[in-house]
């Protein structure tokens, strides 16, 4: 889970005098005062003036978690990882109840891949894993990711492998510079909803960053089919070849508010040809793409294969590029 910035502590440990007692409180109100002062700058988008309020409360007021835990949310926002561990293994070390900085620091620890601290922070928050060294993972269960959520988002289905992080199974769109089978690290806090092929609602979790850049470069086919069945047997050929499929004639380009929330259906423009096709896949290489291809339209008739095109290869990037997979 991820929550937004803290404040209003105000817990504070037993003292030995009254003059002990009022000089306590006093340090406390003055690092609140600092806290809240980041907070308001934080919101108005002003992070660096944010980071300078939150470091002069911690120093007025080391044992004060709410301004260590802000911190270490900006460093999360800046995919400063180190930085985000350090100040949000010291909010948990001043106050092992902050549940909101134990869940970030095993976002920050999975990120540099430290696995035991990963294991330690979602244990101490609540999750239930196994004990064990290495990585970190949870049984398999789908997730939705929206890849750049702070441009022009994009959702894609994925499955969870831990508590942040999700491998790709849409083959996103190339203008989101993403790929079929990126593992992307992915924040706690769900962002709206989709629904699965059984009705279920589905979170999505907002992207953070890439944490492991796939294989997979991405291709664009316009295929002429004679039965909408048939694609069922291209997704069983792509999956038996470890190859990604999307049928991207199907996308939903939806406003930011319906993507933040639970978007029923909505009006978008169909091609009057519904046997015409435009398919998106992930693959490692051309051949292997067309040996897939070929093989299928062996077997049916009337399949019309167009043009190939690569549209982002593995070895580059792209453009950061809302759209529904």
């Amino acid at each position: 889970m991820e929550w937004g910035a803290q404040g209003g502590e105000q817990t504070i440990g037993p003292t030995s005098s009254n003059d002990s007692i009022h000089a306590t409180m006093f340090k406390r109100a003055v690092a609140n005062w600092l806290n809240t002062r980041g907070m308001n700058l934080d919101d108005r988008g002003h992070r660096g003036w944010a980071r300078r309020f939150y470091r002069c409360s911690t120093l007025i007021d080391p044992g004060y978690s709410s301004p260590w835990y802000n911190l270490g949310l900006l460093a999360k926002y800046s995919s400063q990882w180190d930085d985000s561990l350090r100040f949000n293994r010291k909010a948990v070390e001043v106050n092992p109840k902050n549940e909101e900085a134990w869940w970030n620091l095993g976002i920050a620890a999975t990120a540099l891949h430290n696995w035991n601290e990963a294991r330690r922070a979602w244990k101490a928050y609540g999750a239930e894993l196994e004990d064990g060294d290495g990585e970190v993972r949870i049984p398999v269960v789908r997730g939705c990711v929206r890849l750049n959520p702070r441009g022009d988002g994009e959702v894609v289905w994925g499955i969870r492998l831990d508590p942040a992080r999700t491998v790709l199974l849409s083959v996103p769109l190339p203008e989101s510079g993403h790929r079929f089978h990126d593992i992307v690290l992915n924040d706690g806090a769900p962002n709206g909803t989709r629904v699965d092929s059984n009705g279920r609602e589905i979170p999505v979790f907002d992207e953070l960053s890439v944490w492991e850049k796939s294989k997979y470069s991405t291709y664009q086919a316009h295929i002429q089919i004679p039965d909408s069945g048939l694609i069922d047997s291209l997704v069983g050929l792509c999956d038996r070849h470890e190859l990604g499929i999307e049928d991207w004639s199907t996308v939903r380009f939806i406003c930011k508010k319906c993507s933040e929330g639970s978007p029923g259906s909505h009006e978008h423009e169909r091609d009057p040809d519904e046997s015409r096709k435009t398919l998106a896949f992930g693959a490692k290489n051309y051949d292997s793409l067309m040996m897939v291809l070929t093989e299928w339209a062996a077997k049916n008739d009337g399949i019309e294969l167009g043009h190939v095109e690569l549209l982002l290869d593995a070895a580059k990037n792209a453009p950061n590029g809302s759209a529904e997979n």
